[in-house]
């Protein structure tokens, strides 16, 4: 009735089909799986300077203000690990609003959590990793802050979501001026 080649194709296809429909079900699931995590984070010092900052791509020769951060973060992670996470990508934010640029968003600190026990962080008196300043060169305006911690889990198979987990306001003071 039917040669070797066409069941072969039915099979497959069959095949393709329902791993199709696991994979899309998979994907839409994952979100929605429970997780509990425990954060706490601290804002302990802030403080403005004026400068030059050396970075390798940024070749620009005008004094800017940049601020420095030292905060604590507490988290027990491991919860959002699942059979679907590849990884957790954890940042901290600085989101504050200015008037020539609006709303900015800058990453001051983050961090890839491979597996349960890289997922417990304990950070005391930690330095921002990357340097907090305005695309104006100058804090001069923005009256509020607030530092953002994300978590974006990673999965083997889906959709990257981000999560907003916890967010506290701080103010940018201006800096200290050095008499000499």
């Amino acid at each position: 009735m039917y040669n070797i080649f066409q069941r072969l194709s039915g099979i497959t296809s069959f095949a393709m089909s329902t791993l199709m429909a696991i994979v899309v079900l998979i994907s839409i699931t994952t979100p929605l799986i429970p997780s509990t995590p425990t954060l706490d984070v601290s804002l302990h010092n802030v403080q403005t300077t004026k400068g030059r900052m050396v970075e390798q791509y940024d070749r620009t020769s005008r004094k800017s203000e940049y601020a420095r951060l030292t905060f604590d973060v507490d988290a027990d992670l491991s919860s959002m690990f699942n059979w679907n996470t590849k990884l957790l990508f954890t940042y901290i934010t600085a989101d504050f609003k200015s008037e020539d640029f609006g709303t900015n968003r800058v990453v001051i600190w983050d961090r890839i959590i491979r597996n349960k026990r890289q997922a417990k962080l304990r950070l005391r008196k930690h330095h921002n990793k990357y340097p907090l300043r305005n695309f104006a060169q100058t804090f001069e305006g923005i009256e509020g802050a607030n530092l953002t911690l994300h978590i974006n889990p990673v999965p083997y198979l889906g959709i990257m979501y981000d999560k907003q987990m916890l967010s506290i306001p701080f103010t940018i003071p201006r800096p200290v001026k050095r008499t000499a």
